[in-house]
């Protein structure tokens, strides 16, 4: 079923989803990014209190003025626009390295015309994900102690990761908003739960340390004691939380095992890690993709590992094809992983599926 938004909080027309801090429409999302992004001043004719929430006018005819401060009423942060996001050029010019050839063959270093926006825009979320996992009550200058998860507040968790993640993709990728919706669901269904291990697994190689489950608002899963995540003291499970453990422990271990393990072995950096999150967005071969995604996937997937080679090459890495192999043989036990993962996740949940791995408009 399609996802239902709520109405959007600023206009009161349909909803798109929760964007800079709210529910809001596209429309709405637009103007807020580009009067933050050109430092748009606007005036009112009025008295500062025009009807903006009336689907009966016309948006044109509405004061821009009222808009925009109905925007931050409503609760848009104007920290969460990335102001970077339009020097990228057009979302339908679509760049792609061309193959060297011995009589035009790129020198490094050179710039990475796919993974270098996704890279910087990966700094701000981070960043982005400082002010959406606050705690209420809480200072964004004050050091936050990162807490054990329970299995609800990993749900939790990746709702909201969802949304940003999805934004930072399409800030990051302006070909992908070029995909038809029903493209965009099929990749993004098949993208996030893979994405949502490989980070952890990148987060692990960051710290060093594989003992814990690292999670991106900088929260842990205790994987020495997994009892404690498979608790839920508001509502007990049918079956008991150590037996819960014991029963999805190959879960947990089987992601470190493929995954996290594999990383931490070649402790791989940011570049590589943004490499193979690219490989696992456009990835070809799935239920109910066109021959159009499929064609521009392939042409993507082959400027990235075109850029991982010249990133090996400008880094003067010593056996790069050797490590380049390394780095992508991860990825089909990614894949097997995060199909395990789901599994023991939709065992242990009384809905049906969880409704971000399904959907997306």
């Amino acid at each position: 079923m399609p996802k239902r938004f709520e109405p959007c909080k600023v206009c009161n027309s349909p909803g798109n989803g929760f964007h800079f801090g709210v529910e809001a429409c596209r429309g709405c999302t637009s103007f807020f990014r580009r009067s933050i992004v050109q430092d748009k001043h606007y005036i009112c004719y009025e008295d500062a209190n025009c009807d903006i929430g009336n689907v009966e006018i016309e948006m044109a005819q509405k004061c821009r003025k009222c808009r925009f401060e109905k925007c931050l009423v409503a609760g848009m942060k104007k920290e969460l626009v990335q102001k970077g996001r339009d020097s990228h050029g057009s979302r339908k010019s679509v760049s792609l390295i061309p193959s060297p050839s011995s009589s035009n063959r790129l020198k490094f270093p050179v710039p990475f015309l796919l993974l270098d926006p996704i890279g910087s825009n990966y700094s701000h979320l981070e960043s982005v994900r400082l002010v959406v996992h606050l705690d209420e009550g809480t200072s964004l200058f004050t050091q936050r102690t990162p807490k054990r998860h329970t299995f609800k507040d990993t749900n939790k968790l990746m709702h909201k990761e969802f949304e940003i993640v999805g934004d930072w993709i399409l800030n990051s990728f302006p070909q992908f908003s070029e995909f038809p919706t029903d493209q965009i669901n099929i990749l993004l269904r098949h993208f996030y739960l893979q994405f949502f291990i490989l980070e952890g697994g990148f987060i692990a190689c960051k710290n060093g340390r594989n003992d814990v489950w690292f999670l991106p608002n900088g929260d842990y899963i205790d994987c020495q004691n997994l009892a404690s995540f498979y608790t839920d003291p508001d509502n007990p499970l049918p079956v008991e939380s150590e037996h819960s453990a014991q029963m999805f422990k190959g879960s947990c271990t089987g992601c470190r095992r493929m995954v996290t393990c594999p990383m931490l072995r070649e402790n791989i950096d940011q570049f590589e890690f943004l490499a193979l999150t690219a490989l696992i967005l456009f990835e070809t071969g799935l239920d109910g993709q066109s021959k159009q995604c499929t064609d521009l996937c392939i042409k993507i997937r082959s400027t990235v590992q075109r850029e991982l080679l010249q990133y090996y090459a400008s880094k003067k890495t010593e056996e790069y094809s050797l490590r380049m192999g390394n780095i992508l043989s991860i990825l089909p036990s990614l894949q097997v992983a995060s199909i395990i993962k789901e599994s023991c996740n939709l065992n242990i949940s009384r809905e049906p599926r969880t409704k971000c791995w399904t959907t997306w408009s």
